[in-house]
């Protein structure tokens, strides 16, 4: 009987009693467009293979055709690019979405100057469409009024993108065999080349059969500090196998070491967690200011050039597989 009632005592419910934040604006924006850097003198992979300009000229221009990116938008669940989406942040124990902010006056500047006032969609609250098209080499952020203060986001400089290029002798998706050599399977294996000269950042995105890989362990950056301008061919940034007739869009942005600082700690917090050895908890910093309190905002803009390539795999197993018993 006593065990019974001291069993039963320890199951009484504790309430905590948390006071409610103060909502603080999160930003999310990218703006982008299809500038590639070809260089004039083309690109050198070294052992003997070499790209012409023409020959990259030619293959982004197949692509480009082929692959309509607006197209894409309309068919997926999340499409980021050339739009600025604007949300607050929710008390702790709150469920759904994050509330979005709108009449909000954003303002997009170029080298310091006002390019664009964004104007709402009207059937997307807290989303501002871009249509300024960006310049190489220029410096953009934000000016945004809202939530009864002023916010600004650190400018960032637009670079060209390294494009994705496909080749007859270099296809993006090969049957091969897996991590531990017991069966094989269909797996990425992009192709493009890093720009030379130190300081360049990277991140991919994918799209599988038109929806967004949202899974954080999916987040891929890359960046030059330890190598600076090779060639990376047939190289799996999706880590995952892809089954038969799948489709995978990936996407080649240039961005920044803040962003991918910013992104990397989103991935790391996200993405590892429940073990005695994941990333302890720490503020994931942005580029956003609350310039009416001082105090660091949420979320990040980026901006820089993309490319995109598709990865189809075929509906079959090559004749011969990839070589196992």
């Amino acid at each position: 009987m006593a065990c019974s009632l001291w069993m039963t005592a320890c199951q009484e419910p504790i309430e905590l009693d948390l006071e409610d934040n103060v909502p603080e604006l999160v930003v999310e924006g990218y703006m982008t467009q299809r500038d590639y850097l070809i260089p004039e003198e083309g690109f050198d992979c070294g052992s003997g293979f070499a790209l012409t300009k023409d020959q990259i000229k030619l293959t982004t221009d197949i692509t480009d055709a082929f692959l309509n990116i607006d197209s894409i938008e309309a068919q997926t669940d999340y499409f980021p690019y050339n739009k600025v989406q604007l949300t607050s942040t929710a008390n702790y124990f709150e469920e759904g979405a994050t509330p979005r902010v709108s009449n909000a006056i954003v303002r997009l500047m170029k080298n310091g100057a006002l390019v664009e006032t964004l104007v709402e969609a009207p059937n997307e609250a807290g989303t501002y469409p871009i249509t300024h098209l960006p310049e190489v080499g220029a410096s953009y952020h934000l000016e945004i009024d809202a939530m009864d203060a002023f916010y600004e986001t650190t400018p960032e400089i637009y670079k060209a993108i390294p494009p994705l290029i496909v080749l007859p002798d270099l296809p993006n998706v090969t049957y091969r065999p897996n991590f531990i050599g017991d069966s094989c399977q269909y797996y990425v294996g992009i192709n493009t080349y890093e720009a030379i000269g130190r300081g360049d950042h990277y991140r991919w995105m994918f799209y599988l059969n038109n929806e967004f890989v949202s899974d954080p362990v999916f987040i891929a950056t890359f960046d030059d500090s330890d190598v600076d301008g090779i060639c990376l061919l047939q190289f799996d940034i999706y880590g995952n196998s892809l089954e038969l007739s799948d489709t995978l869009i990936v996407f080649q942005m240039s961005t920044s070491e803040g962003y991918s600082n910013y992104i990397n700690s989103f991935r790391n917090q996200t993405a590892f967690v429940g073990g005695p050895f994941d990333t302890p908890p720490a503020p994931i910093r942005g580029n956003v200011k609350n310039v009416s309190t001082g105090k660091d905002a949420f979320g990040y803009f980026i901006c820089g050039g993309i490319s995109a390539t598709a990865v189809i795999v075929p509906d079959t197993i090559p004749v011969g597989g990839c070589g196992l018993d």
